[in-house]
C-alpha cells in the first residue's frame, strides 16, 4: 500500500505543479497584454487558454488525489487540525477564483475594457490563494 500512496502523492505533486502553471503564468501573459500590438493579441490569448488548460488538468488531478490520499494514507479527516480545514476553505475560494478568472479572461477577449483591466487582480488572487493552499499543506501535515 506505501507504493500506491507514494504514487499518489506523486501525481498530486505533479497535479499542484500543473495547477500552478496557470496561478502563475497567465499573469505574465496577462501583463503583455495592455503593450501587445493587435496582431500579438491572439497570440497572447492563445498562450493563455494553452496555459489555462493545463491548469484545469492539475485542478482535476488534485481534486481526484487528493481525497484519495487523504481515505487510503490517513484513514479520513478524524485525525486533522485546523490546519487541513483551512487548506480546504482555500482550495474552495482558488475554485472560485478560476471560474472567475475563466469568465473575466472570456470577457477581456472579447474586447470588455473593464474585464481587462480586472484580470491582473484577479491573477494576483489566485497566486495568493495558491500558496495560502500550500502554506497551510505544509503545516497540517507535518
Amino acid at each position: 500500500m506505501d507504493i500506491v500512496n507514494n504514487l499518489l502523492f506523486w501525481l498530486h505533486l505533479v497535479s499542484l505543479a500543473l495547477g500552478g502553471v496557470g496561478a502563475f503564468g497567465i499573469p505574465v501573459v496577462g501583463s503583455m497584454m495592455p503593450m501587445a500590438s493587435a496582431e500579438t493579441r491572439p497570440t497572447l490569448f492563445k498562450a493563455a487558454h494553452g496555459l489555462s488548460r493545463v491548469s484545469r488538468i492539475g485542478l482535476a488531478g488534485l481534486i481526484i488525489t487528493g481525497p484519495l490520499l487523504v481515505w487510503l494514507k490517513f484513514g479520513g479527516t478524524a485525525g486533522f487540525t485546523a490546519w487541513f480545514w483551512a487548506k480546504m476553505i482555500l482550495v474552495v475560494l482558488l475554485i472560485i477564483v478560476i471560474i472567475w478568472a475563466g469568465m473575466n479572461a472570456k470577457r477581456a477577449e472579447g474586447g470588455d475594457i473593464s474585464a481587462a483591466k480586472r484580470a491582473p487582480m484577479i491573477g494576483g488572487l489566485a497566486m495568493l490563494v495558491l500558496l495560502g493552499v500550500v502554506l497551510c499543506a505544509v503545516f497540517a501535515f507535518n
